[in-house]
């Protein structure tokens, strides 16, 4: 009993719906693909050779040459050996054409698009390739789409045949539709015992010379017919088989052009989507990213463009390193093309490159009663975004601000203080070794070794060094980058000038032979 049914225009069905839901039929003028229909059989003891022709021409032609093997019913060639699976067909409607079509030439032999060659339709092996590369590079009237899905658990395959006419064809045309099953094992003369059999003609779903196409056949004419077979028998491995579509003129009887998809897998005809994406976005200066195509729809040609990059474009799928050896917000596009169109995907302020923080910092100590706060300046530059502080015996232990301030300090002796600073380029550390005295002589010092004034100030600023403890000065602005510096200080009285700077927060650090100092400066009209 047959087991598939013609749906034309039917959307009750859920997986024929998602079907329908895209295109498979390419609408641009496209050449000629060939049907190969083979006559062969397993006692003919020359098809294994015409069985290498075949092969040889689907492997020089991938994606435009689909073959058929057809084991007609009433030939002596194509009765199976004893033990071994018939591969003829049955079913009445089943039964294309008698052996050879009434011609004289014996198996191996072959329909090449049914086209007749010498007042022959049916040709000899010596023959095929040069009649396929013929008929590869004519124009075709018609485009064939094929999209098909199997449902593993329902073992229901589903068939969607689109069809597109480039040109308009005033003879009626027939739509021919039929499935192969390869691998399969059988004894062959002329081959072996353990033969491997491919392409074997297995069901039509069609009329034995097709179903006539009702609809227009102009040009812009656009075509949809669905189809369903019920495989619960598993009568046959669909992982062996080969859906193949193909529209005849009738009156002229030869194949116009046709198409051919594994089972569950489907022809694409639309214009690729480029997309793309960065191994990192944030790259330090100097070092390099790598970018992958993320690009659907069969792209077959790649243009990238790196802004700022080295190299600054590729045409490789997979492009090497790129390097980015400046500071800068970068834009990154990829367009891909096929046979269909193209796309372009653009990502602008996509790339970051910039530098890692360089670590320093400053702090200030004061003496209370039984205890110092000190209270500690970040003066990192390259602007960091994230900061751990660690204080050697100090509470608390730990920080994740900026300017950490109040850390005490109960006991005198040396500690180390740990910053690493961080953004997205990087990080950097850095461990100061400070004397902590928890007694008068911190207080002292800070009476005797300098005085800063006035603070506010409006541009001058002064500084009184007692004992010439005072190794060397730098003021830094608020985003860490230093403005002033001064050095080998011998003199008492230090003045500075700041009316040439704008108005803000600065950070004065001093710096003695065992310890340094910050002060917050505000300067303001």
């Amino acid at each position: 009993m047959k087991k598939f049914i013609l749906l034309s225009f039917l959307f009750s069905v859920f997986s024929i719906q998602a079907l329908l839901s895209q295109t498979y039929v390419s609408t641009n003028p496209q050449d000629k693909n060939v049907i190969l229909e083979e006559f062969t059989g397993v006692q003919c003891p020359n098809c294994p050779q015409g069985h290498q022709v075949a092969t040889q021409i689907l492997t020089n032609n991938p994606g435009r040459v689909w073959v058929v093997a057809f084991h007609p019913f009433n030939s002596n060639y194509t009765t199976p050996y004893p033990g071994n699976p018939d591969f003829r067909r049955h079913h009445p409607d089943s039964l294309y054409m008698t052996p050879y079509c009434g011609s004289s030439r014996f198996m191996p032999s072959a329909f090449i698009n049914r086209r007749i060659y010498g007042g022959e339709r049916i040709q000899t092996r010596t023959v095929w390739t040069n009649y396929t590369n013929q008929f590869l590079t004519e124009a075709s009237e018609v485009n064939v789409g094929l999209a098909t899905t199997y449902d593993e658990i329902t073992k229901q395959l589903d068939i969607l045949v689109e069809i597109y006419y480039t040109a308009n064809m005033t003879d009626q045309n027939t739509l021919n539709v039929l499935f192969t099953e390869s691998g399969l094992i059988a004894q062959q003369s002329g081959g072996s015992t353990n033969y491997v059999h491919n392409h074997i003609f297995r069901e039509t779903f069609t009329a034995q010379w097709g179903d006539p196409i009702t609809e227009s056949t102009t040009q812009g004419s656009f075509i949809q017919k669905s189809f369903i077979y019920d495989n619960s028998e598993d009568e046959y491995n669909m992982d062996e088989c080969e859906i193949v579509a193909y529209i005849v003129n009738a009156e002229t009887t030869e194949v116009i052009s046709g198409i051919g998809v594994h089972a569950g897998d489907n022809t694409n005809f639309s214009a690729p989507v480029a997309d793309f994406i960065a191994e990192n976005q944030y790259i330090p200066v100097g070092e390099s990213t790598i970018f992958t195509d993320l690009s659907t729809g069969g792209p077959e040609t790649w243009e990238w463009f790196f802004e700022g990059g080295s190299p600054s474009s590729s045409n490789l799928q997979s492009p090497p390193p790129v390097f980015y050896n400046e500071p800068g917000i970068y834009e990154v596009s990829l367009t891909v093309t096929n046979s269909n169109g193209s796309s372009t995907e653009t990502k602008t302020d996509y790339i970051y490159t910039g530098y890692a923080p360089t670590v320093d910092f400053s702090y200030e100590a004061t003496l209370n009663a039984n205890e110092t706060i000190i209270d500690f300046t970040d003066l990192s530059t390259n602007n960091p975004t994230s900061w751990e502080w660690t204080f050697e015996g100090g509470t608390p232990g730990t920080s994740s601000i900026q300017h950490p301030t109040e850390i005490i300090y109960t006991i005198a002796g040396y500690y180390d203080i740990s910053l690493v600073a961080s953004n997205e380029f990087g990080s950097d550390s850095l461990i100061q070794t400070i004397y902590v005295d928890v007694l008068s002589s911190i207080a002292e010092n800070k009476v005797r070794i300098f005085k800063v004034y006035p603070n506010p100030t409006s541009g001058i600023l002064n500084i009184e060094i007692k004992n010439n403890a005072v190794d060397n000065i730098r003021i830094y602005n608020s985003l860490g980058r230093m403005i002033y510096h001064i050095n080998n200080i011998q003199q008492e009285n230090i003045i500075i000038d700041l009316s040439k700077f704008n108005n803000g927060i600065y950070y004065l650090k001093i710096e003695t032979l065992f310890n340094s100092f910050s002060k917050r400066i505000i300067l303001s009209d």
